[in-house]
């Protein structure tokens, strides 16, 4: 029975059904994947307790990764073992506490190291669970063009639970086949 009920639930999330406080555990449970990353922040350092670029750069190359492969979810405020962390260390330190200050210094970070044309593929917001404030982040994939570059450098993609940065003969094959294939 307890199986059933969690397929049910499973189901009820994959098809909207549930609310965002309900819906987020069962994602969280099905674990990291190709099409599932958690992150614990967006920017914060927890050991150090500073706001750093590397963090940032780790979710933009996920994000970049699920833009080039076949879309995905991204929890920020959720750590590796599937744990709500939340951001209100973050939020406290950096954004007046204030999710929306959290959400534009987001866009912001994704517009200048992503770019304005991938807006349209990226949909996020901040969500409270359990009294922590997490941020889902999800993307759809990229079917024509030349892709998307991390700082208009690094080309990334998706594969199992991580990314990997594509060059010289790879990345022409990977955009041909993967690219040309969706048109």
């Amino acid at each position: 029975i307890e199986d059933v009920a969690n397929d049910l639930n499973i189901w009820q999330a994959t098809l909207g059904l549930l609310n965002d406080s309900e819906r987020i555990p069962h994602i969280i449970a099905q674990g990291e994947s190709d099409k599932l990353e958690f992150k614990s922040t967006l920017s914060l350092d927890i050991n150090l307790q500073t706001k750093e670029k590397y963090i940032e750069t780790s979710v933009l190359k996920t994000i970049v990764g699920f833009l080039n492969s076949r879309g995905g979810t991204l929890l920020i405020g959720v750590s590796d073992d599937g744990t709500i962390s939340g951001l209100s260390e973050e939020l406290k330190k950096f954004h007046k506490d204030k999710p929306d200050h959290l959400l534009k210094h987001f866009l912001n970070i994704i517009k200048a190291r992503i770019g304005a044309d991938f807006y349209e593929f990226i949909s996020y917001k901040a969500i409270k669970i359990k009294g922590k404030t997490i941020i889902e982040v999800s993307t759809k994939a990229i079917k024509h063009g030349n892709g998307c570059f991390l700082d208009g450098e690094d080309f990334i993609v998706r594969q199992n639970p991580g990314n990997v940065v594509l060059k010289g003969e790879k990345l022409v094959k990977y955009c041909k086949d993967h690219f040309a294939s969706r048109r």
